[in-house]
């Protein structure tokens, strides 16, 4: 993953958080929820072995596939999208705007929205191929067109043309995104230990039925739950058995 984190002169570069153990831990709960269902269907249980590795690579998609089926090795692109172009990262007035017109009339679209109608008849980007070895020009280009507006006003009118564009946001500006608040994505706890105060944790992302399953309780404090868990080791184990706490 490092290694094609970054462009040619700044790979490897570690990625912003734990993907890895994001990754892994998905893994694992999605066979765990698959053996149940199995068990439901056959009365046989499976052990399960998770693979942080393998699952990592698996997550990598095309860049991991593309080298086996055809022997070409990735190489790090910066905020490029290796497969299309224009797709990535680019200017705007006041901040930088992902943009993915991987279609053909994608690509016309934005052309004909960011007023460079020529664009869309210069040999250099007739088709995604040619976009894709003159990717710098036609960057440049889209960039020039692009610092006109600020990127949410761009991002409001590419999406709304089916032209796929969002602001790249900072991680103070993503927690207050209406999308999250409308889908209560967060919930708001006591803070462990201090009743008065307040804390925000995140939910799973998945709706049940059209409502958040939140957190009920906060998390606990360190040595909370020794009590219960000796007692129920306890409940669990017969006179000849020894309890190990």
């Amino acid at each position: 993953m490092m290694s094609i984190t970054g462009t040619t002169e700044t790979a490897p570069l570690r990625v912003g958080f734990p993907v890895c153990d994001t990754v892994g831990g998905l893994a694992a709960a999605l066979n765990i929820a698959a053996a149940l269902a199995g068990r439901s269907a056959t009365g046989q249980g499976v052990f399960l072995d998770v693979s942080m590795l393998e699952a990592a690579v698996s997550a990598m998609g095309w860049a991991v596939s593309n080298y086996l089926v055809s022997g070409t090795a990735p190489e790090p692109m910066g905020d490029q999208n290796a497969t299309a172009a224009p797709s990535g990262t680019f200017d705007t007035a006041d901040g930088p705007l992902n943009i993915a017109a991987n279609r053909q009339q994608q690509f016309e679209t934005l052309c004909e929205l960011v007023d460079r109608h020529e664009l869309i008849t210069d040999p250099r980007f007739a088709d995604r191929e040619a976009r894709k070895r003159h990717r710098g020009e036609l960057n440049q280009e889209l960039d020039t067109a692009l610092r006109r507006r600020p990127a949410q006003e761009w991002e409001r009118i590419l999406a709304a043309a089916g032209v796929p564009a969002a602001r790249v946001a900072t991680v103070p500006q993503a927690v207050e995104l209406e999308q999250l608040s409308h889908r209560g994505f967060f919930t708001d706890l006591p803070f462990p230990g201090h009743p008065a105060r307040t804390l925000r944790v995140t939910g799973n992302g998945v709706l049940h039925n059209g409502e958040p399953l939140p957190p009920t309780a906060p998390p606990p404090l360190l040595g909370q739950h020794n009590g219960e868990r000796e007692a129920l080791v306890t409940g669990w184990s017969t006179p000849s058995e020894e309890v190990v706490t």
